[in-house]
């Protein structure tokens, strides 16, 4: 009884020693800062994907083209779900902006790219349609991107 009492004590002084420099890992950020990403969940009524996608194209993509070379948005794209489970959208729609002063533009910026975009505001409206008939938006969050930063010599 004494020899493993004895193993036992050994054994914890040994793990005790080996966990020590645990306690001293370093704990530097050793991530850096990235864009924002802005990503909306759509659920498409049923026959009306053609449409939406369409509709996209000539409204949505055309004002993020705009604001890419405005310097704002850096990225975006859709991602179908092809085998999405119930309650899961149909479609994910993300826009990666530079930052998030970009992000937070006022309600004058995207007045005035839709006159840049359409010519007017009459053709703005008119480029709108319906779109409850077409889906319905579900969640929207915003992410904060991040990246491992590199190993400094």
């Amino acid at each position: 009884m004494r020899q493993t009492t004895l193993s036992l004590l050994g054994f914890f002084i040994l793990a005790a020693l080996g966990s020590s420099p645990a306690l001293a890992q370093d704990h530097s950020r050793g991530w850096d800062q990235g864009h924002i990403v802005q990503v909306t969940e759509v659920r498409i009524k049923d026959g009306m994907l053609n449409a939406y996608i369409n509709d996209l194209n000539n409204v949505w993509r055309k004002f993020l083209e705009a604001q890419i070379e405005d310097g704002d948005v850096v990225d975006y794209g859709m991602f179908l779900n092809p085998d999405k489970r119930d309650g899961e959208p149909d479609l994910y729609l993300t826009v990666t902006f530079k930052n998030w002063a970009a992000y937070d533009r006022g309600v004058e910026y995207f007045e005035a790219l839709g006159e840049k975009v359409f010519g007017s505001t009459k053709e703005m409206r008119e480029a709108n349609i319906d779109r409850g008939e077409l889906r319905t938006i579900g969640s929207t969050y915003t992410l904060r991107e991040i990246s491992f930063k590199e190993a400094s010599e």
